[in-house]
């Protein structure tokens, strides 16, 4: 089942997408606890998460990355829905601590910056324009973007306050407490260097390496496009805005039930702000699941990412049941995690 708000039909003429994966690192995320993702694992996530999605494992750890409450990172979704529906999948690094160990784009070596000192990079137009001529040269019908940023909802919130809006308590997490004081402390600390709040300003202080390629993806490729996920694609929704707000009529957001139902994050107020754009949630029915780790995305856990929302998006609407992608987890599991009980 999809849920549809201010729907417009949108999903009708999707077909026959490309899944292109944004991954970056954030060098706040080793000084502060404003990502989700366990310690051990933060460094690995980017690259392990779409290492999973291309191949079916991962190479840069041994097992795909795990959250703080060691639920299953949302690439095992993002999988499933590419094997089910064999749909072409490409990856783009723009900027993650460890490089992955598949064939990818590479946009930015450097990782995304310090944000509570205002230097998450300082590079944001370069990228969005390399963004814009990876775009125009994809040739599918449609695009399904999705990113792994680990403690991108921070980020997220930094660049929508910068923009003016309200997002105070209102950006997700992907752990099941959701340390929205933290964040605000550290956008706002970042946001005090910026001298004139212009778009490329915003994002060279508090923004992520994501954003703006993505946004200048978008612009530049000539179809349709779902942005997979949450409250990130918020922001890069405002983005996208900020550049050309022609651009949200060929845009919908896709992301999982989770956010939606989410008490402590309030993704549907957000884009109502931006404008008159689409959200499609996938209901996956893990309260059914045989893994525990599954069954904490309905407490809170995860909850989003790798693009996870926006492909079961598709997939349901192509006719396959969320029992058919929770059975397609469930049985390649004990492989991804050899030494996790059920």
């Amino acid at each position: 089942m999809i849920i549809r708000i201010n729907d417009n039909n949108f999903l009708d003429n999707f077909n026959n997408p490309l899944f292109l994966c944004v991954i970056s690192s954030i060098e706040t995320t080793l000084y502060y606890p404003i990502s989700g993702v366990h310690k051990d694992f933060i460094r690995y996530t980017p690259a392990a998460d779409v290492e999973l999605v291309f191949l079916g494992k991962t190479l840069s750890i041994k097992t795909p990355p795990l959250d703080s409450s060691l639920s299953p990172s949302p690439a095992v979704i993002s999988r499933a829905c590419i094997s089910l529906l064999n749909i072409k999948n490409l990856h783009t690094n723009a900027g993650s601590f460890v490089k992955p160990k598949i064939p990818h784009i590479l946009v930015d070596e450097k990782p995304t910056g310090r944000i509570e000192l205002g230097k998450a990079m300082s590079n944001s137009k370069e990228l969005f324009n390399l963004g814009y001529l990876l775009g125009k040269n994809l040739t599918a019908e449609s695009l399904i973007i999705g990113e792994s940023v680990p403690g991108g909802t921070t980020t997220a919130l930094g660049v929508l306050k910068g923009l003016g809006y309200d997002a105070e308590h209102k950006v997700s997490s992907g752990s099941i407490n959701n340390p929205h004081e933290l964040k605000i402390k550290v956008v706002n600390s970042g946001l005090s260097k910026v001298e004139r709040r212009e778009l490329f300003n915003i994002l060279n202080a508090v923004g992520d390496k994501m954003m703006p390629v993505v946004a200048g993806i978008v612009k530049g490729f000539k179809g349709n496009v779902l942005l997979a996920g949450g409250t990130q694609m918020a922001a890069v929704l405002a983005v996208i805005k900020e550049i050309d707000r022609e651009l949200l009529k060929k845009v919908a957001i896709g992301t999982t039930e989770f956010v939606l139902n989410d008490k402590n994050s309030d993704l549907i107020g957000l884009v109502e702000q931006i404008g008159d754009v689409p959200i499609y949630g996938a209901k996956l029915g893990f309260e059914k699941s045989s893994l525990e780790g599954l069954r904490k995305y309905c407490e809170g856990a995860v909850k989003e990412g790798v693009g996870a929302g926006g492909l079961a998006v598709y997939t349901l609407s192509k006719g396959i049941s969320n029992e058919k992608i929770r059975e397609e987890i469930e049985k390649n599991f004990s492989k991804w995690y050899p030494n996790t009980q059920r």
